[in-house]
């Protein structure tokens, strides 16, 4: 997995180049270089402030680099503008929002079936389907008529999950998946972001401060510092590495 056999390189799926940004006098990422094999999980870790929630939002179009390449799945996205442009990205690419960002006014079913109904022709039968089909893979079937507010936070972040790759995305990119749920509900998240790789090849971006989630789900770990990667490696290296503040945030 990762590896073009013939060539001998790298699959990639996700190559940042020195990418820059910052907001006034205030620079957030200087420089930054990262690549993310096809198939994967980069779980990206770093303290407020270290520039991680800016990275993740540059990868779905919420904001733009000030210098620097972003590709996903070979298109260079940095120079984006429009929506139009974003397109044919958005409908390979899955975001799961931190607080899961359902609408309230929206049912389950409604919430989960509303980018097919955005994005494709699909009749309102095979959205039924599909949306049942993810439901079932989150373990939530038959909730379809019920409304967010009616779910538990760990239910809702599911839902949130079920909406994200109902699309099938090639790649999905989770911003603090496991914040504000309690530790066992924190596995159950996890665990389904090991099944999409598993199951689906789905390569995924982490983007969290839980420890845990980071081992469970990680192949490869990046640790952000002032707007760098201070270390990068396998999760093994990463467990193992001397560099003391990646050891302090591992294990404090």
């Amino acid at each position: 997995m990762g590896t073009d056999e013939q060539s001998g390189t790298r699959d990639l799926a996700i190559e940042i180049r020195g990418l820059g940004k910052s907001f006034d006098d205030n620079v957030v990422l200087r420089g930054l270089d990262l690549t993310v094999e096809r198939g994967s999980t980069m779980v990206i870790l770093g303290s407020s402030g270290s520039g991680k929630s800016v990275l993740v939002s540059m990868l779905v179009g919420l904001l733009s680099p000030d210098e620097g390449e972003v590709l996903v799945d070979g298109v260079d996205v940095a120079p984006f503008e429009t929506a139009e442009q974003w397109r044919s990205i958005w409908l390979k690419t899955g975001f799961l929002f931190q607080g899961a960002a359902l609408f309230d006014s929206m049912t389950v079913g409604e919430n989960i079936g509303f980018p097919l109904r955005q994005h494709t022709d699909l009749g309102e039968a095979e959205i039924a389907e599909r949306v049942a089909r993810v439901l079932s893979w989150i373990d939530l079937e038959g909730t379809e008529g019920k409304m967010p507010s009616e779910l538990s936070g760990g239910m809702q972040k599911r839902v949130g999950l079920a909406r994200t790759i109902v699309l099938e995305p090639q790649i999905v990119i989770y911003d603090e998946p496991t914040t504000g749920l309690d530790p066992l509900t924190s596995d159950t998240i996890s665990e389904l972001v090991l099944r999409l790789q598993k199951e689906q090849q789905v390569t995924s971006v982490v983007v969290t401060h839980d420890v845990r989630c980071a081992f469970l789900v990680a192949n490869r770990v990046a640790m952000l510092d002032a707007g760098c990667v201070l270390v990068e490696g396998s999760l093994d290296q990463i467990k193992e590495s001397p560099v003391p503040k990646l050891r302090a945030f591992l294990y404090g």
